[in-house]
């Protein structure tokens, strides 16, 4: 008699709170309840992950029109949870009344829950369902996480490092001044970042003057990053999957960055000139820290400079905005590699469902299995604000700026 094995039930919780950004109080957020309303639309981009034998956790269900479109294509689930109590966050909603969830843990299929990042609230949620975590010890992520361990990391693996100083608020204006002086061009980062947020690019004393008042909020504590600001040839982002006793590349793709270091997508096919350097430096990093028991998605920011360096200067210890992305394009395009753009917060201008969405864009333009090619859009919870996020994908790179235009 053959005994099948296990079969893994992922459970999907995407929770992006506040509280977990941990920004730097020098980066204030301008409409703080408008930014916990959005943060609570988050939780959908998991369905890009989602295969339909999976489940997913949300605060609300999501547009019914959406989620056809999504399965029709072969991507998402219908299995979807809503938790019965409403909390600060998904997570701590699902953990104020965990019954919700009898019938997964009821089940005989092996739980693995799949976090947006690790937390002590998704470890106590795992716990309580006696799942594992597709992600590493909370205080391990934190570490992660900081942008001042990046340093001592690539020092640890003699890796390049942009030239840099750490500092803390009451000394970052005199070293930004010192950084100016040699360097002209600066960035300054607070010690956690997200999506462009607590990262000042400085080239001019107005905006130095700026920064200093915004660093007078801060704690006396507070830590930040100060590095040299390079001309850049591209900012490649690439992403594994880290497991006990394998690391994975799930792609690789150019970063879109603004002016402002603002993150606004990315683009594929790269424009590097030195992939395996880039493929060998992260893949080391990944090794440390999968010694360390880092484990689940890992992002790591590359930028090559016109110069010919390669620096690691970000590593992301979480799912990355271009996770969701590079997920549709691996499962829909397993042996080929199409032209892409990930593209977030695009603006309609004005409040819309997705029905209409699809109208606006033109039905014939939505991304469809059978040519291949098309807007995939995303992130439509942002909807009510008349905002989205879409995947761009073509055979060649004219139709691919044909759809790109469209947006």
């Amino acid at each position: 008699m053959t005994v099948q094995p296990i079969k893994n039930l992922n459970i999907f919780v995407h929770t992006v709170h506040l509280s977990t950004l941990k920004l730097s109080a020098g980066n204030p957020i301008s409409d703080i309840e408008l930014f916990q309303s959005q943060l609570n639309e988050y939780p959908e981009r998991a369905l890009l992950l989602a295969d339909s034998d999976d489940y997913i956790i949300l605060n609300h269900y999501p547009d019914k029109q959406y989620l056809d479109y999504l399965m029709d294509i072969g991507i998402g689930t219908g299995n979807i949870l809503i938790p019965t109590t409403q909390g600060e966050s998904l997570s701590d909603s699902i953990l104020k009344d965990i019954t919700f969830l009898k019938k997964l843990i009821e089940a005989t299929n092996k739980l693995v829950l799949h976090p947006y990042i690790s937390t002590q609230a998704e470890a106590e949620i795992a716990s309580t369902i006696n799942a594992s975590v597709n992600g590493s010890p909370p205080d391990l992520t934190t570490k992660v996480n900081s942008k001042c361990y990046l340093p001592s990391l690539l020092h640890e693996l003699a890796l390049p490092m942009p030239a840099y100083e750490i500092a803390t608020s009451v000394t970052v204006v005199e070293t930004a001044r010192q950084l100016i002086d040699k360097y002209e061009k600066i960035v300054i980062l607070g010690n956690q970042t997200y999506g462009g947020l607590a990262v000042w690019p400085i080239t001019q004393e107005e905006e130095l003057n700026a920064f200093e008042l915004e660093v007078s909020k801060c704690n006396q504590n507070e830590q930040f990053l100060v590095e040299k600001k390079y001309d850049v040839l591209c900012s490649p982002n690439i992403q594994y999957q880290i497991d006990l006793d394998s690391i994975q590349e799930l792609g690789v793709a150019d970063q879109i960055l603004d002016d402002k270091l603002k993150y606004h997508g990315n683009t594929y096919p790269l424009s590097t000139t030195q992939l395996d350097k880039i493929r060998l430096d992260s893949y080391r990093i990944g090794e440390n820290l999968q010694s360390q028991g880092y484990r689940g998605l890992l992002g790591i920011d590359l930028i090559e400079t016109t110069g010919g360096e390669v620096f690691v200067v970000d590593i992301n210890g979480r799912a990355n905005a271009s996770t969701f992305g590079l997920n549709v394009i691996r499962k829909l395009f397993p042996d080929f590699s199409p032209h892409v753009k990930i593209l977030t917060h695009l603006n309609v201008g004005k409040k819309v469902t997705f029905t209409e969405l699809t109208e606006i864009l033109g039905r014939e333009n939505l991304f469809n299995r059978q040519t291949g090619q098309g807007i995939l859009p995303y992130n439509t919870g942002f909807l009510q604000w008349g905002k989205f996020s879409a995947i761009v994908i073509a055979d060649t790179q004219q139709e691919a700026n044909r759809l790109y235009h469209l947006l």
